[in-house]
């Protein structure tokens, strides 16, 4: 049976003026360690990772073991170059993290080869440590595929994947391929359910961070094998996952309106107007 672990990919506060704004994802970190989720991915797209300094990305991974406690961490790590991912590894271990995730290298192209040399370098500097391979080409341009998923997974270390923005049809592949004990996550927040069925372990959801329930009682029915109250589930992940739509913004507006000391963001993405703050301070009473 599957795990269905829900990661919930935690996004950060900033000040007015742009800088990071500890109290404020701290308050974040404590709703998430309270939610009944099984761990966090810190410091990934949701996290605005790209516009963080290698500073600022240390001091959150510590926060967030601190915060977090016995729940899983999973610290993002990836960069675009390996000079700043051993940076980043070297301030993971220092905070305690025993996972880590790692983005493929990005903007500029790499072929499959290349790819693969990066990872068994980052491999065998992050020994100790549960890797991730964090694949997302919309972002970063470059493809994994089933292939190169094979190689990777056989780098002694390297215990699974987050898989974003793909189709259902390439977790079953992979699935298909790797070993029955090698995690695959999916990043699409919505399809927690059928990315089960397809042969993933779990999601990694930054809704979660602002509306756990609906993902907590779907990982009791999936767990339980209860169909009809997967299939009503399903109706409330899709009613959340469509108001928050991916943006930080959005999650950082429902701490807010939930009371909690939370700031704005740090990249260009747009804030909720009023219909759409309107929409979440109405799912909080059932959803958060």
């Amino acid at each position: 049976m599957r795990s269905h672990d829900i990661i919930t990919a935690v996004p950060l506060s900033f000040r007015a003026d742009g800088g990071l704004d500890l109290d404020g994802s701290r308050a974040i970190l404590a709703y998430v360690a309270a939610s009944g989720v099984q761990g966090a991915l810190v410091l990934g797209t949701t996290g605005e990772f790209p516009a963080l300094s290698i500073e600022e990305r240390n001091t959150v991974a510590e926060l967030a073991t601190e915060v977090l406690g016995d729940l899983r961490v999973i610290v993002h790590v990836g960069a675009a170059s390996r000079f700043e991912v051993s940076q980043l590894i070297e301030g993971a271990r220092r905070a305690g993290a025993r996972e880590i995730a790692v983005l493929t290298p990005y903007y500029l192209p790499a072929p499959p080869d290349e790819v693969y040399e990066f990872f068994r370098d980052v491999v065998a500097e992050a020994e100790g440590l549960d890797v991730y391979v964090y694949m997302f080409e919309a972002r970063t341009g470059i493809p994994v595929d089933e292939d190169l998923i094979v190689r990777l997974a056989g780098l002694d270390g390297v215990v699974g994947v987050k898989v974003s923005g793909e189709s259902l049809d390439l977790i079953s592949a992979f699935r298909a391929r790797l070993p029955e004990d090698f995690v695959i996550y999916t990043g699409a927040d919505g399809d927690f359910a059928r990315a089960g069925h397809a042969g993933a372990d779990g999601v990694i959801s930054g809704v979660a961070s602002v509306f756990a329930r609906p993902f907590v009682a779907m990982r009791e029915a999936l767990l339980a094998g209860d169909e009809q109250r997967i299939a009503a589930l399903q109706a409330d992940i899709d009613e959340v996952v469509e108001a928050v739509d991916g943006s930080s913004a959005r999650m950082r507006a429902v701490h807010h309106l939930a009371g909690r000391p939370v700031g704005g963001k740090r990249m260009p993405i747009p804030d909720p107007d009023e219909e759409v703050r309107a929409r979440l301070k109405r799912a909080i009473p059932t959803h958060h």
